[in-house]
């Protein structure tokens, strides 16, 4: 029996730094679609600095894959 790995799900955490939070605050994003390209993840960082008024120093894509058997 062999074992395929598939993608389930993934997560985009950022780390945002501001008055209110000077050692940084991080925002976890669920449902991120599989593939998320550098020119979205700069749209989705620029929005929340927009919405927070706080800098994004950091992110962080975390996936999960699952072993499918054949």
């Amino acid at each position: 029996m062999s074992m395929e790995r598939q993608f389930k799900s993934a997560k985009l955490q950022l780390t945002l730094v501001g008055d209110k939070h000077p050692k940084g605050a991080k925002h976890l994003l669920n449902n991120v679609a599989n593939g998320l390209t550098s020119e979205q993840l700069d749209l989705i960082t620029t929005a929340m600095e927009s919405l927070t008024t706080e800098k994004c120093t950091d992110s962080n894509i975390i996936t999960t894959e699952e072993f499918i058997a054949e």
